[in-house]
Parts: C-alpha cells; sequence; structure tokens
C-alpha cells in the first residue's frame, strides 16, 4: 500500500512540477513580449526626438547659410 502511495504522491509532484514548468514559461514569454513591445514604442520616440531634432539642425544650417551669404 505504501508504494502505491508513494507512486501517487510522485505522480502529483511531477504533474504539478510540469504545470508549473509551463505557466513559468508562458509568463516568461508573456513578460519578453511586453518588455519589447514596450522597448520599440520608446525606440520610435526616440527616432522622432532624432528627426526633429536634425530638422531643426538643418534649418539653423540653412539660416546661418543665408547669413553669411549677406556678408
Amino acid at each position: 500500500m505504501k508504494a502505491i502511495r508513494m507512486m501517487s504522491d510522485t505522480a502529483t509532484v511531477a504533474s504539478i512540477s510540469s504545470g508549473g514548468s509551463v505557466s513559468v514559461a508562458i509568463t516568461a514569454l508573456i513578460l519578453s513580449f511586453r518588455m519589447f513591445n514596450s522597448l520599440e514604442r520608446r525606440i520610435e520616440v526616440i527616432e522622432r526626438d532624432l528627426k526633429d531634432f536634425f530638422r531643426t539642425v538643418a534649418d539653423h544650417d540653412k539660416r546661418i547659410s543665408k547669413l553669411e551669404d549677406k556678408s
């Protein structure tokens, strides 16, 4: 009877362990996906800011060129 009980307990622990492993893996995938989405949004914001910065630099460069031409 003890052998049957031990096998039953072992099977229960094994199924709980495998179920836990699956849930940990799924949680890791979800968090990883969310992290990449967050990172992608941050990169898009940086790209937008850089485009604005380069546009402003180009405008200033044109103004400086016009001032130099007048001199």
